[in-house]
């Protein structure tokens, strides 16, 4: 425990639990205990070690979002202000923070055309601006009850220190980042201790559905979903040992020894569902995952498609050409069924195919004969099941 005078609220980076003292004495018993609990359930979920490169403040406030459901399904109490909304139960901070980063760019873009037109701006989709009187906690006495609109939606709530302008304070606590060089083993302590709290409560019979999916959530283990990307295209790609071309190496000692064939690969065709639910962020590691894909495996032809219900742009490479992909091209629904249609009417049987979505939409019904990696968007436990093909998570 670390007394911070210097920060507003409560923060932790996963060793360290700071709080500010004015704050902690404005709080009564059980906001304090659902604060603590807040902050704990942060680190419990990996927060303070998942952060990369994303800007800090929206990921404070998408890992306030992942937390302060549970908080409440578990009875407790929270201070006033904090971030509820219910789109957002259930989802991992990662979901989250895609989706508040893409609402905030819409925002923005919102805002410079209203200067432009010198109107105001409309508002940002899915948020809000609440007054300070209506963002009580209601529901049962002592507030163990989100906020809720006059339609009993759970509403997103501003931070009670300056309302939802972007400089404030997270609501009841901040993630940091754990800095120390035993990052890893700290993450696995971490693990040890979720999965030992687990089940003890199991025993005493108080293990909720909520804190359920945390445990899941802060087991599992990560996968970088870059090697499997590149393990699938290499096992798609045919090699073999011929007799034909033999190794020369070993020429000079007498030894007649095949060497490792590798055919030239056809065509590598790569899918990017365009219909809005996959996040700008993802999209662009996708992408520079297709360049690294391409120079390694040398593929005839690159192909890439955007497609929502339809496919709406393809973009074809030679090998050897400058690879320099489009913005993504698109906007509706989703389907799957007509990349693979259009495949088979013109001919192609790629290599392999490659398809990064939310796994929300309509497939195909016949299997394809060419191998098929499904890159979804949703965590896997969640996800809609592919009728054929290989299912990898790409959370970034």
């Amino acid at each position: 425990m670390v007394e911070d005078p210097s920060c507003r609220t409560f923060w932790t980076d996963g060793e360290s639990l700071g709080y500010n003292p004015a704050y902690l004495g404005g709080l009564n018993d059980l906001e304090t205990r659902g604060v603590l609990a807040h902050e704990v359930l942060h680190v419990a979920n990996g927060h303070c070690w998942r952060q990369g490169d994303r800007d800090p403040k929206l990921w404070n406030d998408a890992c306030d979002y992942a937390i302060n459901p549970i908080v409440y399904d578990a009875g407790m109490q929270l201070p006033k202000g904090v971030l509820v909304d219910a789109r957002f139960k259930g989802k991992s901070a990662e979901e989250i923070y895609g989706i508040l980063a893409q609402e905030k760019r819409q925002k923005e873009k919102q805002q410079g055309n209203g200067k432009k037109d010198g109107g105001k701006p409309d508002a940002q989709p899915g948020q809000q601006s609440t007054p300070q009187s209506a963002q009580q906690p209601g529901g049962t006495p002592g507030g163990n009850s989100p906020p809720q609109s006059a339609n009993g939606a759970t509403t997103p709530c501003a931070t009670p220190e300056s309302g939802t302008s972007p400089e404030a304070a997270p609501s009841c606590g901040e993630v940091r980042q754990y800095r120390g060089d035993d990052k890893a083993q700290k993450e696995a302590d971490w693990k040890v201790a979720v999965l030992q709290a687990a089940k003890a409560a199991k025993m005493r019979g108080g293990m909720g559905g909520a804190l359920e999916g945390v445990v899941q959530v802060a087991v599992e283990p990560v996968v970088d979903w870059r090697a499997i990307l590149q393990r699938f295209a290499q096992e798609s790609s045919p090699t073999d040992y011929t007799f034909a071309m033999p190794n020369r190496r070993y020429l000079h000692m007498g030894l007649y020894l095949p060497s490792l064939n590798e055919p030239a690969v056809g065509d590598a065709v790569f899918v990017r569902d365009s219909s809005g639910s996959v996040f700008d962020e993802t999209q662009a590691q996708f992408d520079a995952e297709i360049l690294v894909v391409n120079e390694t495996v040398r593929p005839r032809r690159l192909i890439v498609m955007d497609c929502d219900t339809r496919v709406k742009q393809v973009q074809i490479f030679e090998r050897g050409d400058a690879v320099e992909l489009l913005p993504v091209r698109g906007g509706g629904g989703t389907s799957f069924v007509d990349p693979f249609k259009r495949l088979a009417d013109e001919g192609i049987q790629p290599t392999f195919l490659v398809y990064l979505t939310d796994m929300d939409g309509a497939f195909p019904i016949d299997e394809p004969s060419y191998p098929v990696l499904w890159a979804s968007t949703v965590p896997l436990r969640r996800a809609k099941k592919a009728p054929f093909g290989e299912m990898m998570e790409v959370i970034c």
